[in-house]
């Protein structure tokens, strides 16, 4: 944590000095309120047999220390304490007094209101100077400053009306969509009078909406750059403490903030933090992020957007958002921002290409085509990562086989080193991997394999590209769904046929195609049970999320379920055996490749794949067609 920079002002010199001194004056009244007497402690016991002999010449009470002070007949001086019952002391005080010695009773009055003042007095004064000094503080310090809690602690660009820098929709790529949107909230503070004359009503806030890695951060600080306009950027976490009140001060704070500096963006990242629905989950819900909330509602509705002042926001999670976030005036658009397709990939690869030093044989579209379901943030570590390769290879430009091995380091990790496989582990992963590769080329994708590995790679054992197919496709068939179920089933079918059973490897492809098949049975009305869906979607589709909530559906449903999933799989896996049967010397022939070499790609790989002979594809009723 940074610690805030301050500056001590006359008046918090004042208060930290006036601090200061109550502070030595109490603990110079606190030694003298301390017992204080001469001469050496006697027990009591010791007293009452000098008191009884007549040995005391002088006893001096002292009532607030609760201590006799001696003097014996040779001068000698000690001192005794007894205790506060009253009783005891009386007794000695009368046997002293009969035996002829001088009893002085001092009440200590003086002492008693020292130790008022140091027990009760100093230290208020003590602390009411010590909170003057830190309220004048927290004036006067920026914010996160000392005590400044309150304040609105992001980040605020050096962009400003008229000045131009910073990114731009120049440094874009990949969200043709996402850019055209925001090009007119840029257009809105730039030129407002333009649309006031038509008397459209300016939107008051956007909300980015996408997976991971798409690039929301970067298309808020784009339109603020195109925008010429003041960034202020935070997290939605930021807000939220535990001390109640300080989000929704902070919300003010920030909005004050944006208004003086108008036109200006305000971006909130991972709105989610603090924009949850109010009352949601199990039990009292938290006060301080509801008070927060309420204050960022209150906030978006109190600004006119035709004044120069527009809110982004960020989030993967939109179902979760509270609907009055989300109602028109508040938000008004939901821009989606997800992963590219190849065209955006292949410019994004430009765009992160084009400052590096580069092979001829490097094309940016032949890379995008390898890497389906990217988003920009994976294709910039893909790029990062070649360009770490080569560097570590001694190399002064980026190659084709770097960015290969990026590839595979940004999808399955770096090379496992740790584990060596033993020939039959390796024969076992080399037919299943050749098995997704002639199987996805028998129904036509072969020309979408680039690489075929057994090199393990973190947790995987090997990696067929197959399994990577129609990830850049929106909407796909019944037919093209069987084709990627028996794609992914291809090894466990070829570990039947091969080893008479199967192995551990086949643990991932059975997760994948037992989800897939699930929504087929559950999402798509692609089963016996008819054109319905069961259960409603917790989440959003592009998170990947499969869970339902299924408490409303009977057992006789969830058991029809359960059989037409296993159905599907069983028969995806009946379809890729019969295509592996009439290709096994295809499948022998790279499996026995994979051995010697671990990796197959380019005309290797083709020119092995070219032998497999088609499989029939099947049709909506059952029946067989051509491929």
């Amino acid at each position: 944590m940074r610690l805030p920079k301050l500056s001590f002002e006359p008046l918090a010199i004042a208060f930290a000095t006036l601090a200061a001194l109550l502070l030595v004056v109490f603990l110079v009244m606190l030694g003298a309120t301390q017992p204080r007497s001469n001469g050496v402690e006697l027990p009591y016991s010791s007293v009452q047999r000098m008191a009884a002999a007549g040995q005391v010449r002088r006893a001096t009470q002292l009532d607030y220390d609760h201590r006799l002070l001696i003097t014996d007949r040779a001068g000698r001086e000690s001192w005794t304490s007894y205790p506060a019952n009253g009783a005891l002391e009386d007794q000695l005080l009368s046997q002293l007094s009969a035996k002829g010695a001088a009893v002085v009773i001092d009440s200590q009055s003086s002492k008693q209101a020292r130790r008022l003042i140091v027990q009760v007095l100093l230290p208020i004064l003590i602390l009411a100077a010590l909170f003057a000094l830190f309220m004048r503080l927290s004036q006067q310090s920026d914010a996160g400053g000392m005590g400044g809690f309150s304040r609105w602690r992001g980040r605020r660009s050096a962009l400003g009306p008229g000045n131009v820098g910073g990114p731009s929709f120049d440094d874009v790529a990949g969200a043709g969509g996402a850019v055209a949107e925001l090009q007119e909230l840029c257009d809105l503070l730039r030129f407002p009078e333009r649309y006031a004359a038509l008397g459209a009503r300016a939107p008051k806030g956007a909300l980015l909406v996408g997976p991971p890695g798409t690039g929301k951060t970067l298309l808020a600080r784009a339109t603020a750059g195109e925008a010429h306009a003041a960034f202020f950027s935070v997290s939605g976490a930021e807000f939220v403490e535990s001390l109640v009140g300080i989000g929704a001060a902070r919300i003010r704070d920030l909005f004050a903030q944006a208004r003086a500096a108008a036109p200006a963006i305000v971006f909130i990242d991972e709105l989610d933090a603090v924009g949850r629905k109010r009352g949601a989950g199990v039990g009292q819900g938290n006060d301080e992020r509801e008070q927060t909330l309420n204050q960022l509602l209150v906030e978006m509705d109190g600004f006119d957007a035709g004044r120069g002042l527009i809110v982004l926001a960020a989030t993967n999670r939109p179902d979760i958002l509270d609907p009055a976030l989300l109602r028109p005036g508040r938000f008004d658009r939901q821009i989606t921002v997800d992963a590219p397709d190849l065209e955006g990939r292949t410019a994004i690869l430009d765009l992160y290409l084009a400052d590096r030093p580069c092979d001829p044989d490097v094309v940016a579209v032949d890379i995008a085509r390898r890497c389906p379901g990217f988003t920009g943030a994976e294709l910039e570590n893909v790029v990062n990562e070649a360009a770490l390769l080569s560097a570590r290879s001694g190399q002064r430009m980026i190659g084709v086989h770097d960015l290969d091995e990026a590839i595979q380091r940004v999808v399955g990790g770096p090379r496992t080193e740790t584990h060596v496989l033993s020939d039959e582990e390796l024969e076992t992963i080399a037919i299943h991997e050749a098995a997704h590769a002639v199987v996805a080329s028998a129904y036509g994708d072969g020309d979408q394999l680039h690489n075929l590995s057994i090199v393990a790679r973190g947790r995987r054992l090997g990696r067929a590209t197959a399994l990577l197919l129609h990830r850049d496709r929106a909407v796909l068939r019944r037919s093209d769904l069987e084709r990627q179920l028996t794609v992914t089933m291809a090894g466990a079918a070829a570990e039947r046929l091969a080893f008479g059973e199967v192995s551990t490897a086949v643990n991932e492809d059975l997760h994948t195609a037992t989800q897939l098949a699930r929504s087929m049975v559950t999402s798509f009305g692609m089963s016996s049970l008819g054109p319905v869906t069961i259960g409603e979607h917790s989440a959003e589709v592009f998170l990947g999320a499969s869970l339902q909530e299924l408490g409303s559906v009977g057992p006789g449903t969830l058991e029809r379920i359960d059989a037409e999933t296993r159905a599907i799989v069983e028969a995806a896996e009946e379809r890729a055996m019969a295509t592996l049967r009439m290709n096994w010397v295809v499948v022998e022939a790279i499996a026995r490749d994979l051995v010697e070499y671990e990796t197959l790609d380019g005309v290797p790989l083709l020119a092995h794949l070219a032998g497999v002979h088609a499989a029939p594809l099947r049709d909506v009723d059952g029946g067989n067609v051509a491929p």
